[in-house]
């Protein structure tokens, strides 16, 4: 077919929509809000919290034995307002059904808490600023952040950061760093809401209880079976970017780590489990997961990332041990900052370039239905014809000439399009950081974190 012919066939079922999204749409009823996404519906969340689990380990852990349980979590850092949203959605089920709320830190991950992005300007100026809250060396790669004495943090010249180091003041002598930062910022955005703090767990706990020990002995019983029941999970959820175990001859490696003060973690398996007192041994993130939904909650609230490698958790616990996991939910939330763009601005550049191009091919694109109309029309026709019928070639004609006296008279609407696609190209890098979704909470102001928390409660139904 005629190139030419093809774009001006192009786009006629639905003229004046957008590419495709991949993320679910499952907003708050407000367009004015940030959109928020929750899956299943409330009604499954429900039925998951009327009733509570029996397992000994929660009474171990002192969390509430005759209250249902509901869960979420987060790694020990200053997070983002899709991991806010999941915060929300924990306080509003939890009033909802009269939960217990329990938000899980994986104080095992190697992670530096006290770097943070800063957006620094606004609009054609818009760039981005690392900032380290901690001292040089407080926390080295590869170093479990359950296990590094807290440190002072030195006031930040950043407005925005002072509230969170006074948090982070507050916890100087606690435990751990991974403490450290999990109370405070938990603390900080549960004040921001105005809601109570849920109760704090950390992983390094979790085998404080027996009734979850235990399955450490099971692992150095049968390692193979562990890690081939493992493997054979991960392998039906290759999206979820988990690798498999090594599995070798003379070596099976385990879901564990191997934490100890003040020196690197280990990764644990066959050969050096036993070199690890309990209290040395920590869960990976997959068994993190596993433990808490097959011991502690009667609901698990994820994010999108957590939604997939979940089912993960899923597949191995019932293969390996015959247990069926509690039901897990999942919440995300996107919120841009203003940072000196209307939203009719910051485009992708792909979303531009195509809207210049489908712009020239779709007058509904620019309002004028009357020519869309007469489009449509001819292009049934043609489309109706076979394809070597001297009358597609007049029907063609036609159609190109409707094309080109719709261009000359939007020509000035269709120079906008052209010429916001070269903005998007000139400020690439601002557009990018301007539809961040990533920014942390402590960025956003008391009115966007209130239509956060409304667009979320809205969103659960």
């Amino acid at each position: 077919m005629d190139k030419r012919l093809a774009g001006a066939l192009e786009n006629t079922a639905d003229p004046t929509q957008s590419p495709p999204d991949d993320e679910p749409a499952c907003s708050s009823n407000d367009p004015g809000l940030p959109s928020v996404t929750i899956k299943p519906a409330w009604e499954d969340w429900a039925s998951a919290l009327s009733a509570k689990g029996q397992s000994p380990a929660r009474a171990a852990l002192g969390l509430d034995p005759d209250r249902p349980i509901v869960m979420s979590g987060h790694q020990p850092i200053v997070f983002h307002n899709g991991i806010l949203a999941k915060l929300i959605a924990l306080d509003e089920a939890a009033k909802r059904t009269n939960a217990q709320p329990v938000w899980i830190v994986p104080d095992q991950d190697a992670v530096d808490p006290g770097l943070i992005r800063v957006p620094i300007g606004s609009g054609e100026s818009l760039s981005v600023q690392m900032i380290e809250l901690l001292p040089a060396g407080t926390l080295a790669p590869g170093v479990s952040a359950g296990l590094i004495e807290s440190v002072p943090v030195a006031e930040p010249e950043h407005e925005s950061l002072k509230p969170l180091a006074h948090w982070l003041d507050q916890y100087a002598t606690i435990g751990s760093l991974a403490q450290q930062f999990g109370y405070a910022t938990i603390e900080y955005a549960c004040d921001q809401l105005g809601i109570d703090t849920p109760r704090l767990l950390f992983a390094s706990e979790l085998f404080q209880a027996d009734a979850i020990a235990a399955l450490i002995d099971t692992m150095r019983a049968d390692p193979a079976l562990c890690a081939q029941s493992y493997n054979n999970a991960v392998a039906k959820y290759s999206d979820a970017g988990v690798r498999a175990l090594v599995i070798e001859e003379d070596r099976i490696e385990l879901p564990l780590w191997g934490c100890r003060a003040n020196e690197l973690r280990v990764s644990i398996d066959s050969t050096n489990i036993n070199d690890f007192a309990p209290a040395e041994l920590l869960p990976k993130g997959v068994l993190m997961s596993a433990l808490a939904r097959a011991h502690l909650a009667d609901l698990f609230i994820h994010g999108t990332g957590g939604w997939i490698y979940d089912r993960i958790s899923e597949d191995w616990f019932a293969d390996w041990l015959g247990i069926k996991l509690a039901p897990m939910a999942m919440v995300t939330a996107t919120q841009q900052l203003d940072l000196g763009f209307s939203p009719g601005e910051t485009l992708e550049i792909a979303d531009a370039r195509w809207q210049v191009h489908h712009a020239r091919h779709t007058p509904a694109m620019l309002g004028d239905t009357q020519t869309q109309a007469r489009k449509d029309k001819l292009v049934a026709q043609i489309h109706q014809l076979a394809p070597k019928a001297p009358q597609r070639t007049v029907l063609y004609r036609e159609l190109q000439m409707l094309l080109d006296d719709f261009r000359h008279h939007h020509a000035d609407e269709l120079a906008g399009f052209v010429s916001q696609a070269k903005r998007a190209q000139d400020l690439a890098q601002q557009y990018e950081l301007a539809m961040d979704r990533t920014w942390s909470f402590v960025f956003f102001d008391q009115d966007a974190i209130a239509q956060l928390d409304r667009a979320t409660r809205q969103a659960m139904g």
